[in-house]
């Protein structure tokens, strides 16, 4: 049987570790993807890109997204930005995680 004094200080650790994973470096970095991608969606209209870019087929996508990078709002091109280095971002430290727990087995 646990005394007052340990639930206390099992809940306050639990509350730190809690608090330290929801405000780690990772989960930030997805907290601010997801805001991006929000305002990305809220700045086009995905739909109308899907459409015009089964237009020009797949030998056109590189051409197709370079017009449309080029001639889209700087919000636009700000959100894919962040969109871009977060998701490198996060990227990185997946495989350097990876790279890591396989190191720790072999």
């Amino acid at each position: 049987m646990q005394s007052n004094i340990e639930r206390q200080v099992m809940a306050s650790v639990g509350v730190i570790y809690g608090a330290r994973k929801l405000l780690s470096a990772t989960a930030l970095k997805v907290y601010a993807l997801a805001v991006a991608g929000y305002a990305l969606v809220q700045l086009t209209w995905v739909h109308r890109v899907f459409e015009n870019w089964a237009n020009v087929g797949i030998g056109g996508t590189w051409e197709f997204a370079t017009y449309a990078l080029l001639h889209t709002n700087l919000p636009v091109q700000i959100a894919l930005g962040i969109l871009a280095v977060l998701g490198l971002s996060l990227l990185r430290d997946m495989v350097r995680t990876l790279a890591g727990s396989s190191l720790q087995t072999a």
